[in-house]
Parts: C-alpha cells; structure tokens; sequence
C-alpha cells in the first residue's frame, strides 16, 4: 500500500494549498496474503485478520450503498474534519463499489448522489449543507486498479479471483466549507438500475478495523439507520466497526503557517481508545517535534512537545484528530479516541 494518503501540495502565494483527503485506504498490496500475484498494473483489495491472529478476519467484502429498485435503495454516510483555521474549496468526491462479475471496460456505475450534512444525518436536527438525495453529481467513472477478495490466509483460505474489479466514480461537489465535523452522505446507481453493486469498506494491512470508524447505512425504503459493522469470519469473532473510502479534492486556504501533511495509515495511536497516555507508531522513525490535537469540531485543543509518551488525562471523552508533526515540516494525521 502506498505510503501517502493525504497529500498537500504547496503553492506559492496566499498560502492556498491544493491537497486531497482520502478517508481510508482500499489496496493492501500486489500479493495476497496465501502468495498469488494480482494481474499486472493491479493490487488486490483483501479481508484484513489483526496482526498476529490466525483465527478471526473480517467478512464485509462490500455493504449495500446502491439504488436497485424502489425496494431497495440504500446510502452510506461517514465523517470528515476540516481542521481549524482552515476553508475547504471541493471540486470532488471520489467513491468506490464494484459490480460482481462486470466484465466490462466502462464504469458500470453512471449515477451518484451526495448530500453533506453539518452534523450526523442519522441524528435528528442535522441540517444539509450541500447537495440532496436526489440529484445525479456524477462526473467520471474510472478503473482504480484492484480487485476485492477475500482474505486468502485466515481462518479459512478464500480463493482470490478477479470477478470484483473496484471501480473509483467521481462526483462533482462545488462547494466552500469552513472548519469543522461534517457527514457526506451518498449513493451510487449502477447503469442498469437492477444490478446492485457493492461498495467496499476501509481496508488495512493487518487491522480489522479501529474503535474511532462510525460509517452508518440508510435504508431508504425502511427510513432506518444502522451503523456499518464487520461481524467477522467465523461467526463467533468480534464485530468491529467500519469506515468507508472516499476521496476529497479540494483547496484549502489556510490562516496558518504552510505544512505539507499526509494522512499516513502505518502512523498508528497505542492504545487506541486510551484514557490517559499513548504512544505513536513511527515506522519511519521520523523526528517528532510536536502532536498538535484537534476536537471534533476542528478546535485546536492541545499541543504537545515530541516524546515517547503523551498525557491526555485531561482532555474530555470524545474523538480527536493528530496533527503529528516532524522536524522537517511535514505533518502526519491519524485520529485518537479518549476514554
């Protein structure tokens, strides 16, 4: 998997910088776990198991985000932070699903629908801030290069195939946001209405899923809210939550000073839930010079100086947002949720 999820490019002027954020990533590499090479110019998308367990992987290859017919439409809907200081100009959104079995070399997907609320849509008293359930934004469809699959090593070995081609279906959102916690709610719609297709969840190398993911499923029809979990393969395995993949193209103006950031998913927070203290797992071994933490609402609450261990015992319950940053510059992010 590539390293870099979140990229700032620096400008020169205005500090605008042009970046995108990926909530996630999907390709866990070229070789499955059981050793078999995906075709070439593709990675494959596999069932995750937690490092170490032999036992327990997930089961969710996609969860229902599709309309099919006026029995069955479903959406999905997830979070994103805009940190403090910061206004967001979207042009973008990318999305991912695939079609079972589609052989073909066009995006079956040529409808999506988004709505971006200010709060949780799933709560009562969240107000839409751009977009509805309705209009079609779709503006690409392309090839993104990996195959879903089951995971090929634990506990039971799935035969990886490529009959799950992931497709990326790009939606224009024009739209101007200032900081804070938003949900973007969406839906594909596939070219012929009657094949659903799948949309797969945030996929990490030796991870199942982490205690801050909170995606959340609307059942249209029902008028119902569940939030999206995996329930494990075998059955008796824990159920744990799940994010989902998309991709925000936007400019940020910036009050503060310029940084390049990347949302790194190998930069990890031990323990994670915490109630006191925890540590970073710094693969690169990078020179941290202070842990800046961000609340839900984009709020700048704490900064920390770079140690081996950090105190939190004072910060309220909730989910939090890392801006790690190093000696060189560059700013790392990853979420933390306190007990």
């Amino acid at each position: 998997m590539k390293k870099t999820l979140l990229v700032a490019a620096l400008m020169a002027v205005n500090f605008i910088l042009s970046q995108t954020y990926n909530n996630g990533g999907l390709s866990t590499g070229a070789t499955t776990k059981g050793g078999t090479a995906a075709p070439a110019g593709y990675t494959w998308s596999e069932l995750q198991n937690n490092t170490g367990n032999t036992t327990e992987s997930n089961t969710s290859l996609g969860l229902g985000g599709t309309f099919s017919s006026a029995t069955a439409s479903f959406f999905i809907a997830d979070d994103f932070t805009i940190p403090v200081g910061s206004t967001w100009q979207i042009s973008t959104i990318d999305f991912f699903a695939y079609q079972t079995n589609y052989a073909g070399t066009t995006a079956p997907f040529n409808t999506v629908r988004v709505n971006i609320f200010s709060s949780d849509p799933s709560v009562a008293g969240a107000v839409s801030v751009y977009g509805d359930d309705t209009t079609n934004r779709f503006s690409a469809g392309a090839d993104a290069n990996m195959y879903r699959t089951g995971n090929t090593a634990v506990p039971a070995v799935a035969v990886p195939t490529t009959i799950r081609k992931i497709w990326k279906v790009t939606a224009s959102t024009p739209k101007t946001l200032g900081a804070g916690t938003y949900w973007v709610k969406y839906q594909l719609q596939n070219v012929v209405a009657a094949n659903a297709g799948f949309l797969p969840p945030v996929t990490i190398v030796g991870n199942r899923g982490l205690p801050a993911y909170n995606a959340k499923q609307f059942d249209a029809v029902l008028g119902t809210w569940v939030p999206i979990v995996d329930l494990g393969n075998p059955a008796a395995a824990p159920d744990y939550p799940l994010d989902m993949p998309f991709v925000i193209t936007f400019t940020a103006i910036t009050l503060g000073t310029q940084e390049t950031m990347q949302y790194d998913n190998r930069v990890q927070v031990y323990p994670n839930p915490t109630k006191e203290n925890f540590r970073i797992n710094n693969p690169e071994k990078l020179k941290i010079s202070s842990v800046e933490i961000i609340d839900a609402s984009g709020k700048l609450v704490k900064t920390l100086k770079g140690s081996e261990e950090y105190n939190v015992s004072d910060l309220p319950k909730g989910n939090y947002i890392l801006k790690i940053k190093n000696e060189g510059g560059l700013t790392k992010m990853t979420k933390l949720i306190k007990q």
